[in-house]
């Protein structure tokens, strides 16, 4: 037998190892499951594929405390950020979790959220996608606004404050930041969480105003949240619990890589204005 042959071919492979790359190394590294494992985790997507059909089929007009309660409690394992140290348990979580946020966009166009239900799918990432920033400028959007007793009563107090001496204003002569806005239900409550509003007014012959503006927001879940306490209006208690609940498992999905954050812009421009 040739032995210089045989050191050829042992030169030839340990050559092949040293090129082999971290990332490769590390990818055959994880995959050292066990059969226990894999029917864990099959276990698990057999309960998600049961508990989403459920969540698909949920009346959100007839949901109360305890429904709410009930669901949080049976859907919150795929929110597990233990899972995120193994690969494989990484990637059928991860999975699981961007089929969720999906259904919680088509129950958000169905039940007329379409602003949040927009937001939440550009900020969903698949095989590490970055979104998009988003400009918005539409009369859905219009209309939300001027139904918002929020944006109406901060629009209020800013032409109080600055329009009460002049027939026009720009408000980044005054405020750097812009104007805080924290709404309080509907679709603005979910698509919005910590906004901030610039505003141009012209001031009318009749004391309306032409307004134009805009209200920008980073989308992202950064924060966990508590339940606010409530003593009996209990459609207020309700809409913080759903909030809530999404909020938190928003958070953990930006854990994941799931829910990637961006910048989003909502314009507007509203002529003949008048204070409410």
């Amino acid at each position: 037998m040739n032995c210089r042959f045989l050191d050829d071919i042992k030169e030839k492979i340990l050559k092949d190892i040293n090129s082999i790359s971290v990332l490769s190394k590390n990818i055959s590294n994880t995959i050292s499951f066990k059969l226990n494992d894999i029917y864990k985790l099959f276990n698990y997507t057999q309960k998600f594929e049961e508990l989403i059909k459920e969540f698909q089929n949920i009346n959100w007009e007839n949901v109360d405390e305890k429904i709410a309660e009930n669901f949080k409690k049976s859907i919150s394992f795929i929110f597990d950020v233990t899972k995120k140290s193994d690969s494989i348990s990484y990637s059928v979580f991860y999975s699981m979790q961007y089929t969720f946020w999906q259904v919680v966009v088509i129950g958000g166009m169905l039940k007329n959220k379409k602003l949040s239900a927009r937001l939440l799918s550009n900020s969903l990432s698949l095989l590490g996608k970055e979104p998009e920033d988003l400009t918005i400028q539409d009369s859905v959007t219009d209309k939300l606004l001027m139904e918002s007793k929020v944006f109406n009563n901060k629009l209020k107090e800013l032409i109080e404050k600055y329009g009460k001496e002049t027939d026009m204003f720009d408000l980044k002569d005054y405020e750097k930041d812009g104007a805080l806005l924290r709404f309080e239900g509907g679709d603005l409550l979910y698509s919005l969480h910590k906004a901030t509003m610039f505003i141009k007014a012209r001031k009318n012959e009749d004391n309306t105003w032409d307004l134009e503006g805009d209200i920008n927001d980073t989308y992202d879940f950064t924060e966990f949240k508590d339940l606010k306490e409530y003593a009996d209006n209990e459609e207020a208690m309700l809409t913080d619990i759903l909030s809530t609940l999404l909020n938190n498992f928003g958070v953990v999905s930006s854990e994941y890589g799931v829910i990637k954050k961006y910048e989003v812009k909502i314009k507007f421009n509203f002529p003949n204005y008048k204070i409410k």
